[in-house]
């Protein structure tokens, strides 16, 4: 079984940030993240929006939890996966704002961290294998077609990543950004979904701890109707946005 290096990690920077802040009178240390959290960065900013066609619904702080409701019936349909672990449990990781009529529902298993998304009775796998899974989710629109994608950030190797799907088109985008070494957490700021480094308390394991939000490290935008990642200090002149988006998987 992988380590949950990212999350422990941020843990344990805390401890040590409450432990120096007591020694020195009080001012604490940035507790996660690196001294220059990387995005990605190549096309120019012109043409990129970063506010939502929508408001974003979210959680800040973002508190994963888990509950058994609906996972028994979502093994029943995705059968085409077999956990690398056995006893492997399937726990729902759905976020409060993903009920009512959005028809999206999110899975998650305790051991392998393989994470997946029930819609219209068919099964997406978000965010890979091999990671941390998913752990923090919004819902916005940078499509521009007035309904809601669902944003989700999850971890893979060393590096974090953002992804959506689109309900629309029924697709999955997992990789939108990379970033090296910081583990991240999506959050709502109005109409807009920022991307910080994630700050970490009350961890028990991958599907039970707590998020907050420490330093911006971008935001999330559209080029065109094309959702994208946009770095936090673009500007129309600069250089430093990015809109990257891999190829869809269609269902």
């Amino acid at each position: 079984m992988k380590t949950a290096k990212f999350w422990k990690t941020a843990v344990l920077a805390a401890a040590a940030t409450l432990l120096l802040g007591a020694c020195s009178g009080g001012e604490q240390a940035p507790t996660t993240g690196p001294d220059d959290p990387g995005t990605a960065s190549g096309e120019p900013s012109e043409n990129l929006e970063t506010t939502s066609g929508l408001p974003v619904l979210g959680e800040s702080p973002y508190k994963l939890t888990a509950s058994e409701e609906g996972a028994t019936d979502f093994e029943t349909l995705n059968t085409d996966y077999q956990s690398p672990y056995q006893n492997d449990t399937c726990v729902n990781i759905s976020p409060s704002f993903l009920g009512g009529d959005t028809g999206l529902s999110v899975f998650k298993y305790t051991l392998s961290n393989d994470t997946f998304l029930l819609y219209d009775g068919a099964v997406y796998p978000l965010g890979g294998s091999g990671g941390d899974g998913v752990t923090s989710m919004a819902m916005a629109d940078f499509t521009g077609d007035g309904a809601y994608e669902l944003y989700y950030a999850y971890s893979s190797g060393s590096d974090s990543h953002v992804g959506y799907f689109d309900p629309a088109t029924k697709e999955t985008h997992d990789d939108m950004d990379a970033f090296r070494g910081t583990a991240i957490v999506l959050a709502a700021d109005g109409s807009n979904l920022n991307i910080y480094a994630a700050e970490v308390s009350d961890y028990e394991s991958l599907t039970s701890m707590v998020l907050t939000s420490g330093q911006q490290i971008a935001s999330v935008g559209s080029k065109g109707s094309a959702p994208a990642v946009i770095a936090v200090d673009a500007a129309p002149d600069s250089s430093e946005a990015v809109a990257t988006e891999d190829a869809g998987t269609a269902a």
